[in-house]
């Protein structure tokens, strides 16, 4: 019965990533989950790496979305055509910021009005664009068939640009199809592409070992990955993969980051199923540690709930239930529903053991 709490618990936290607040893109991922979308700007002839970043107000309600691609074109060929460009780029960023809003329907009568006027511009880099988004979007709303339709579609479109397979943007693209499959049970097409993309951005790594965006997207394949291997009941290979992840979160991010203190969590989850208690305890005891110092961590009773149950699983009874109640306590401080459920599991499991 613990057991499967822990379960509950870490998934949770596995999958907050790529689905409660990261609808992660397709070469860049933020230093840090907050409240952001990047978009990736490329000319009409030739990739250039630069940046337009637009920020909204940080609120525990909303998510971020990052524009994914290597491919938000600088949507200017010619003077005479400028205008029709500027129509075509607002269109696309209503789209995002109805994505943002949780809008999902208005934004996806948005990217079609996009990819029309796209399509009549025979703008090839706008459609692909705009196909990206929409793979996001369909992504977000659990549509996993169509994202997994529409992220081809982009792969093939940026091959045919002559886009090499090592390239961050298609790395990243096979990442999310990778990851889609482990959503949808194919885990073999999820084991290779997750291996695809450890194979190419290691080659990177050796290249330029500081990049901090070969780093970013490696941290993010290490971590999906694990979290498949967890799944699977393959808690020796999750550990090392989380493990790794984990390394290069503190590097990037340091200690006092809300990625930083999940992956704390998983480790901790994979020991607790691996039966070495003393260790779970020892990653969550530093992960509660590190949350207190992030109020906007709603996660953070959670993490206060896999204490107590550890306690459960060694006999330790009292510590269990300072730490349930403290993960209750969070969780209601934050409208964190699904922990305060799991912490009164926790306290009906007490309940029996004692009595």
């Amino acid at each position: 019965m613990v057991r499967r709490k822990i379960i509950i618990n870490v998934l949770k936290y596995v999958q907050i990533v790529t689905k409660s607040n990261y609808v992660f893109a397709n070469v860049y991922l933020l230093h840090q989950r907050k409240n952001m979308f990047m978009t990736y700007l490329q000319q009409v002839n030739r990739i250039k790496r630069n940046y337009n970043t637009y920020q909204w107000k940080n609120t525990s309600q909303t998510k971020f979305f990052i524009v994914s691609g290597s491919f938000l074109f600088n949507l200017f060929k010619s003077k005479e055509e400028k205008d029709d460009i500027e129509e075509l780029k607002m269109t696309i960023k209503r789209s995002i910021l109805l994505i943002q809003k949780q809008e999902f329907l208005k934004a996806e009568q948005m990217l079609h009005v996009a990819l029309n006027q796209a399509q009549i511009l025979q703008h090839y880099d706008g459609i692909t664009y705009v196909y990206d988004v929409m793979a996001n979007l369909a992504y977000e709303i659990n549509d996993f068939k169509k994202a997994e339709n529409l992220f081809i579609s982009v792969l093939k479109r940026l091959i045919a640009k002559g886009i090499p397979q090592d390239d961050l943007a298609v790395i990243h693209i096979s990442l999310k199809i990778a990851d889609i499959y482990d959503k949808i049970g194919d885990t073999q097409k999820a084991e290779n592409g997750y291996k695809f993309c450890l194979q190419h951005l290691q080659n990177h790594l050796i290249k330029d070992n500081q990049n901090q965006d070969i780093l970013q997207l490696l941290g993010l394949t290490l971590e999906k990955y694990a979290s498949m291997l967890f799944s699977q009941s393959q808690y020796t290979n999750a550990f090392e993969y989380f493990t790794q992840a984990y390394d290069i979160s503190i590097k990037i991010n340091g200690e006092k980051n809300e990625q930083t203190v999940i992956l704390l969590n998983n480790l901790g989850s994979v020991c607790y199923m691996l039966k070495k208690y003393d260790q779970t305890i020892q990653y969550l005891s530093k992960a509660a540690e590190l949350g207190k110092k992030l109020p906007d961590m709603i996660e953070l009773g959670s993490v206060y709930v896999n204490l107590g149950n550890t306690f459960i699983a060694k006999g330790l009874y009292e510590e269990a239930k300072k730490n349930c109640s403290e993960g209750e306590y969070l969780a209601k401080t934050r409208n964190d529903n699904d922990t305060i459920i799991e912490a009164k599991k926790c306290f009906e499991q007490l309940k029996s053991l004692i009595s």
